[in-house]
């Protein structure tokens, strides 16, 4: 080590300015202008970083006037843009704007693109509230309302129209816009040739332009859709496409991904209609991973109403090595469709289950699930609060595959207490034989654990029947925090035993 090491000298300010530009690029803007404070070396090193990366803090309370004064954004941006070096492109423009100036959005873009950028990336929040409310009507508001899955009318003409500068950039690479109404210009002549990465959210699309921005994407490899109600059918024929995403975009009635390279599909909304093919690939074998988040409540609907949902998977089944299953109101709802699924998927190494554990039914569900899982290594659960029963004196629901009277739950230890009811730890679920866990399961993972009695249930069901488990590790939920010790000490104890 340098003596001047030895005697505290500052080792990050010895690194040339290619590297100390590198770290000050993963801050926010501001917070690399105010490094300049450190010492004369920093002085003038943030004027090099081709970055610029602001969030405004603003939010429609500011504007009414309680005493505090406004961020001045609009201020922060400007400066950060013109205070770069003469010889600084900008690479990459990320903004979070709360209903920003026309004129000035309108600049701050046209000089990022005339710059060479590649990353563009900009956020548009609005001053109302219901702008920014979910676009998906199985989603209910804070009155328990359903939500529209449209903007609304009064809205409409609300929406800043995109900046028609972006579509004939040369050097963008990826795009991610938020809170836009789509305008492009009709006579486009260029191509976005070098866009590999689109993301569009929350966007208005009165023209049906939106196809056409995709087909006009050569390169296109990785497209998120949420919350676009304007898509009806929709077909992306770029045949560099290697990952899709459909969120919320619930008046879509078909996909058609004609590329032979997807590894990765997402798909988030109710349940496609009935004997469809809601989304077809054209090569299924090279889809590795599945993500499946049905937003509306599986109790009301029958087996075919499913066959959509198991169709597809069943379709992408050779290659299959991680699926993802968000259901409602359970997390393994209608396991006996997906039992006979998972039976069917020889490559699956990775399972990953979100949804409630309103009853002991459901830990029974995910049980079953694992049964026919024979060559799953890796778990991961994202338990969600018990929705509330109807009547506490009686269980909410049955699942599906399970048809045990009572009688058949004999506790194992005393009974455990979840929102007012009683819990019994189910001697079925203690005889169930699970090969993967025995054998084969490597890790296990736990999120938003909040240690609720079925919570603690499934979990040392798990360590009861994993053998070969390797690491075995849980998140807590954020309001749980201050029990971290309790719950800590709860889980080495179930290891133990």
């Amino acid at each position: 080590m340098a003596p001047s090491h030895r005697q505290g000298g500052d080792r990050l300010s010895a690194l040339p300015d290619t590297a100390l530009e590198r770290v000050l690029s993963h801050l926010e803007s501001d917070e690399a202008v105010r490094t300049s404070g450190l010492a004369r070396r920093w002085r003038r090193v943030h004027e090099g970083v081709p970055v610029v990366h602001l969030v405004d803090t603003k939010t429609g309370e500011r504007n009414r006037g309680f005493g505090e004064l406004k961020v001045c954004y609009d201020h922060q941006v400007t400066s950060a843009i013109m205070g770069k070096g003469s010889g600084t492109p900008i690479r990459v423009l990320r903004l979070d704007a709360f209903y920003p100036p026309y004129d000035l959005l309108d600049q701050w873009i046209v000089t990022a693109v005339n710059s060479g950028v590649e990353d563009l990336d900009v956020e548009l929040r609005y001053r109302e509230s219901g702008l920014g409310g979910r676009l998906c009507p199985f989603t209910p508001d804070l009155y328990g309302r359903k939500n529209s899955a449209d903007f609304d009318k009064s809205d409409r003409n609300r929406y800043t129209h995109t900046q028609r500068h972006i579509f004939g950039c040369p050097t963008l690479r990826r795009l991610r816009l938020v809170g836009w109404r789509l305008d492009m210009p009709e006579n486009l002549a260029m191509t976005m040739a070098s866009l590999e990465t689109l993301c569009l959210a929350r966007i208005m699309d009165p023209r049906g332009e939106l196809q056409r921005l995709i087909w006009s994407c050569p390169r296109l490899a990785s497209l998120t859709l949420e919350q676009c109600p304007s898509i009806i059918e929709i077909t992306v024929a770029s045949p560099c496409l290697r990952s899709f995403a459909m969120i919320c975009c619930h008046h879509a009635t078909g996909v058609d991904l004609q590329t032979t390279c997807l590894e990765s599909l997402h798909y988030k909304g109710g349940l496609p209609p009935r004997g469809s093919s809601f989304i077809t690939v054209a090569n299924y074998d090279g889809v590795k991973a599945v993500r499946i988040e049905i937003c509306e409540k599986l109790s009301s609907k029958a087996p075919d109403d499913i066959a959509p949902v198991t169709t597809l998977i069943r379709s992408c089944k050779k290659n299959l090595k991680y699926l993802h299953l968000s259901l409602r109101p359970s997390m393994a709802y209608y396991s006996s469709l997906f039992t006979s699924l998972l039976r069917s998927l020889d490559s699956l190494t990775h399972l990953s289950l979100q949804g409630c554990l309103p009853t002991e039914d459901a830990v029974r569900s995910v049980s079953a699930l694992l049964v026919d899982a024979k060559n799953l290594k890796v778990l991961s659960l994202f338990p969600l609060g018990p929705e509330p029963p109807k009547n506490k004196s009686m269980r909410m629901y049955r699942d599906q595959d399970d048809d045990k009277s009572d009688s058949d739950s004999e506790p194992e230890e005393g009974p455990a207490v979840s929102d007012g009811v009683q819990y019994r730890m189910p001697k079925t679920l203690w005889k169930v034989q699970v090969r993967c866990l025995a054998y084969k399961m490597r890790r296990i993972n736990i999120g938003n654990y909040k240690g609720r009695p079925l919570e603690k249930m499934l979990a040392r069901f798990l360590l009861s029947r994993a053998a070969a488990l390797e690491e075995f590790s849980v998140t807590l939920a954020a309001e749980v925090h201050p029990q971290k010790d309790e719950i800590t000490k709860d889980k080495i104890n179930s290891a133990r035993t």
